[in-house]
């Protein structure tokens, strides 16, 4: 007897049928929906599928993990924007730099001094060719005052008399001490004084003073040192020595 190889089980048969009984009703669905809108099958197919193709994968992140590295990802406008911004950062910098070298640089150039003006008036003419209605400039410099040194006019008397003889042994003994004196002759009298003229011998603190004071020390080294027949100038040696302005 032979077997019949094409029998199938009684649950395969009725999951076939419930399969296609399924597919069959969906495909009704689809019809009927397509239908009431007025669309074709396979255009609310596409639809469908359009659907889930509208879908877009999520935008990557700025900072993002990837494999055990950090990834970064930033738009084209904005990285031209940075690139842009560091380029301006620097060049600014730069400028910076250079005023500030400028500065220091003139800082330490040493002060330049200005030409001296003699001390004078000038006179600036100006010609109408150079500057309308101005004929003349007058500029005025000041004159640098100068403090008054003492005036050295007085000489000192060491002695008047009315013999000129009796004047010269008194001139030699104080040449020998380094004070040079002289015999002038003033209204048929003779007075013996410094060759050098001083300020006021009168005053302390001068020149003159001090020099009065030495003709009085070496004046008493004349007692007895006058030739005979000579006036010896004794008691006073010449400690009345006085300033006097001879022309």
């Amino acid at each position: 007897m032979a077997r019949n190889h094409k029998k199938m089980a009684l649950y395969e048969v009725i999951g076939k049928s419930q399969l296609k009984s399924g597919y069959n009703k969906v495909l009704e669905q689809q019809q009927v929906k397509s239908a009431g809108k007025g669309k074709p099958i396979a255009q609310a197919a596409d639809a469908q599928v359009f659907d889930k193709a509208g879908i877009w994968p999520k935008r990557p992140g700025v900072v993002q993990l990837n494999a055990g590295r950090i990834e970064i990802s930033i738009p084209y406008q904005f990285a031209i924007a940075l690139l842009l911004g560091l380029v301006l950062l620097v060049l600014v910098a730069f400028r910076l730099g250079q005023i500030s070298y400028v500065r220091r640089h003139k800082a330490s150039e040493p002060a330049i001094k200005s030409p001296t003006v003699p001390k004078t008036s000038q006179k600036l003419a100006v010609g109408p060719a150079q500057i309308p209605d101005l004929a003349e400039k007058t500029v005025l410099v000041p004159e640098k005052v100068e403090p008054a040194e003492p005036k050295a006019d007085n000489v000192i008397v060491l002695v008047e008399y009315q013999a000129q003889a009796d004047l010269i042994p008194v001139r030699d003994h104080f040449a020998q001490y380094g004070i040079e004196t002289e015999i002038i002759r003033e209204n048929d009298r003779y007075f013996l004084v410094t060759k050098d003229r001083y300020e006021n011998p009168a005053k302390p603190g001068t020149d003159g003073y001090k020099v009065k004071q030495r003709i009085v020390e070496v004046g008493a080294k004349y007692a007895g040192k006058a030739p005979a027949g000579y006036e010896t100038f004794a008691p006073n040696f010449f400690t009345d020595a006085y300033g006097k302005k001879f022309r």
